[in-house]
């Protein structure tokens, strides 16, 4: 027996007023950042007859700029900025800034506080009721979450880290998320996950039930694609590196990105030790001059990172790149030897795929959801045990016909992931959603 969401999609699609938060796009920043702004170019294009509404909740990110997108500009869609009420504070005033004078104007500042916060959420909620008229789907974001009356909240939990691993993360960071999951428990009407693996994590650690999720996989972007000999050669002198001279990570410093173990596994793979017993008890020709490279701005508890190349004797062995411009990562991906990623945990793996696109050996974790991603056309290995991410790169490195094997591998099963495909099954869910919420209206209507 059909369902709603079946019944209509057999059916002549109905279009709708679809509304998607757009605010966090000022903050975010790696896999965030590229799931947000791909997702809204891919929903644009696969729209159909659906009216898209960005909506931009200026207040949240005072000051901060957002890189425009070609969808802002495309026919039926439009963008909503609610700019909100500027404060003023008379305390500010040139004359007032001093003495007496001041500290009146400070207490007439702090008895203005409660009105003028009334009147900014008054003036923010007209606003709003404004902006997402008629919306029958609302996707709120991690900054964002909210629920307009009479539209289906739909939210993307990408992974739960921060509730599965705190002592990973910064306590600001972890409270945002617990917010975040509080809202996917008790008012999102549907949650979209990246992966099979977060659907189990979201099921299982925050009670939402499995028909109110909806698994819909990311893609690598077209950009990443196996680059012709010399192709990445004048990006990469620009970091000291040359083609198929480096092994590479991506991401951002910070502990669940396993960085220390990979610099451990390097340093037993470039030193071959008798920890990899059964690969060979001498570096072998491919492991010669290689470097590690690891691109990846700052990010919290990286100390332990930036020190550990000493304490493995690696130093002059491992560059720490920074954070890569988007223009530059395809080349530098496309350049390296062999891309590893050990990660601890993952709601999606976008790094890993894009690494198979360019057609370059992948090492990855066993764990979470990079198996979903990575399938046949790599290498698993166990994040926890340096030896194991060290084995799993000799073997590449060692074994000319493996790394061709997976070279040939990585782009046919890049290529089973595109955005199209994301946008489509994500309207996909926006309908079921928006079809449940109707019928409970209907349902609460009867009575």
């Amino acid at each position: 027996m059909r369902g709603p969401a079946s019944a209509q999609r057999a059916g002549a699609q109905r279009t709708m007023h679809i509304a998607i938060d757009i605010s966090v796009l000022r903050i975010a920043q790696a896999g965030v950042l590229v799931y947000t702004s791909r997702l809204i170019e891919a929903l644009a294009a696969e729209r159909g007859g659906h009216e898209l509404t960005l909506l931009d909740v200026l207040p949240l990110n005072p000051g901060l700029p957002m890189r425009p997108l070609a969808a802002f500009d495309a026919p039926g869609v439009r963008v909503v900025r609610c700019a909100g009420l500027r404060r003023a504070y008379v305390s500010a005033h040139p004359l007032l800034r001093h003495g007496l004078p001041h500290a009146l104007a400070e207490r007439i500042d702090r008895a203005l506080d409660a009105p003028w916060a009334a009147a900014s959420v008054a003036l923010m909620g007209l606003a709003l009721r404004g902006g997402l008229s008629g919306a029958q789907v609302f996707h709120a974001s991690d900054q964002f979450l909210h629920a307009p009356p009479g539209a289906a909240a739909v939210l993307t939990i990408h992974d739960l880290t921060t509730r599965l691993h705190p002592e990973w993360h910064a306590e600001a960071n972890t409270a945002m998320h617990a917010a975040k999951e509080r809202f996917a428990r008790e008012r999102a009407q549907l949650v979209i996950v990246d992966s099979r693996a977060t659907q189990r994590d979201v099921v299982e650690h925050l009670g939402v039930p499995p028909e109110r999720t909806a698994v819909v996989p990311l893609a690598a972007d077209e950009r990443f694609r196996p680059h012709a000999p010399g192709e990445a050669a004048p990006t990469l002198e620009r970091y000291g590196l040359r083609p198929g001279g480096y092994i590479l990570s991506t991401g951002t410093l910070e502990p669940r990105k396993n960085y220390e173990r990979l610099i451990e596994a390097f340093a037993q793979v470039i030193g071959r030790g008798p920890q990899l017993e059964g690969i060979g008890d001498a570096p072998q020709p491919a492991a010669h001059g290689l470097l590690l490279a690891i691109a990846g701005g700052r990010g919290w508890k990286d100390d332990a990172i930036l020190d550990a190349p000493a304490r493995h004797g690696v130093e002059g062995r491992v560059r720490f790149l920074g954070r890569v411009p988007d223009d530059d990562l395809p080349a530098l991906v496309a350049g390296a030897a062999l891309f590893v990623y050990p990660s601890l945990y993952e709601g999606f793996g976008l790094p890993p795929l894009e690494a198979l696109a360019c057609g370059v050996p992948v090492v990855a974790s066993c764990t979470s959801s990079l198996p979903e991603v990575v399938g046949d056309a790599g290498l698993l290995c166990d994040p926890h045990d340096p030896a194991d991410i060290a084995r799993q790169m000799a073997a590449v490195l060692d074994n000319p016909a493996l790394a061709a094997q997976l070279r040939e591998a990585g782009p046919r099963r890049a290529a089973q992931f595109s955005w199209r495909r994301t946008a489509r099954e994500t309207l996909a869910a926006y309908e079921r959603a928006a079809a449940e919420r109707a019928a409970q209206a209907a349902g609460r209507s009867r009575f």
